[in-house]
This record gives C-alpha cells, structure tokens and sequence, in this order.
C-alpha cells in the first residue's frame, strides 16, 4: 500500500506510513449482504395492551376490507377461588306441592345408603349425595321420596348426609319427613317437613307443605 500523502510503499497491513506516520489503514467493512438487518420497531395500535394479539378480519360488504380485531385473552379464575354454587330457580322456597314437583326435575344423583322400620309405623332411607345449596337439598330430598315412599307406612323420612358422612350420626344434608295421616285440629292431612343442611344453622331453611286428603281416602 503507498501513502497518499508522501508516496512511500508500505506494507498491506501497515496502518501509519512508514515515512510520514501518518494513518493509512482502514477498518474493513463485511459485505452489505452479511450485515445483520435492523427492523425499526413499530408502536402498537392506539388503545392495545400488551399480552394481546390482533388478528385481520375481514368485514362484510362490498369490495373487502381489511381491519384488526383484538383477541381478547382467556377468562380464567383465579387459583384456589371457588366455583359459584347454581342460583335456585324461580319459585323457591316452594310454596305449593306443585312446586316442589317441578323442582324435583333438578334433584342430584344420590345413593342409597340404608332402609330400615322403625317404631310407629315410620320408614327411614339414608340417602348419600354431593353437598350442594338448599334448594338441591330439597330437590333431592323430594325425589327420593317419591322414589320410596310405601303407602303401608304412616310415616316416611328421607335423611340426606354428604358423601364424606358417617351415617351413624345425624343428617347434614338436609332432612324430609312425610306424614301420610297427620291431623291438623279434626282435618287429616299429608305433611311435608322439609329441613336443609343440619337444620339448626342460620341459613338453614325449614319448608313445610301440606295437602288435604283425596276425597275417596276420606270416605274410607
């Protein structure tokens, strides 16, 4: 390489001139082709937040129109949160015989967990089933006692206990008792006691129905 300022020969790799001292040498430069490419950023739409994508959708009408629509991330509850136990329905606590059939067709699957007489004419079943909000309790209730009342007995009760329960101890999902010849001054009725949960706490619920008795059981 010869320095263009006084002319002397130098080297290739000589970066001051021999002579002059003065600099020479260049820094050499990679090709434009393996020189990495910087893409300028672009600020995000007005309005987005970070975390969520846009995606085009295309509009209805004539010609097409591209726009962005922003997917909106995943709703998820919080963890440990618990689940929102089902509203009941219109109606309750029911206060007709009519009404507490129809909320039977909501009742929860339940197991039998023992039938037995007892004294005074009275049927007991001990029936298992998840814990749930009152209204279920009664639903189920219900529906077991039409699934197991006998007309030979005077009295059915249905005594609801949480699938963890031990069904020597007292019910703790809910109670029903039926009287099929209860007397109300000199009137013979049918009775519905219904009881939620244990029956003595403070949202416990205690229903009770009654219907008169079918004219041609009356003549009997």
């Amino acid at each position: 390489m010869r320095c263009p300022y006084c002319g002397q020969a130098n080297t290739d790799a000589t970066r001051y001139c021999l002579r002059c001292g003065r600099a020479i040498g260049t820094v050499q430069q990679p090709p434009l082709s393996m020189r990495p490419q910087i893409t300028p950023a672009v600020p995000p739409p007005a309005g987005s937040r970070p975390g969520v994508r846009s995606q085009p959708v295309r509009l209805p009408g004539p010609g097409i129109v591209e726009a962005t629509a922003t997917a909106q991330p995943a709703a998820t509850a919080p963890p440990g949160e618990p689940v929102a136990a089902p509203s009941p329905p219109a109606g309750f606590p029911p206060k007709t015989l009519t009404q507490l059939q129809e909320l039977a067709t909501a009742a929860l699957a339940y197991t039998v967990g023992s039938s037995r007489r007892e004294a005074g004419n009275k049927k007991v079943v001990d029936i298992v089933y998840p814990s749930c909000p009152a209204w279920q309790q009664v639903a189920t209730l219900y529906k077991a006692l039409s699934e197991h009342d006998e007309e030979s007995y005077d009295s059915v009760v249905i005594r609801g206990f949480r699938e963890e329960s031990d069904l020597g101890l007292a019910f703790n999902n809910g109670r029903l008792t039926f009287d099929r010849r209860a007397r109300l001054g000199g009137q013979l009725i049918r009775r519905y006691l219904i009881e939620t949960h244990r029956g003595f706490e403070v949202d416990s619920l205690r229903i009770v129905l009654t219907e008169e008795w079918p004219a041609e059981q009356r003549r009997a």
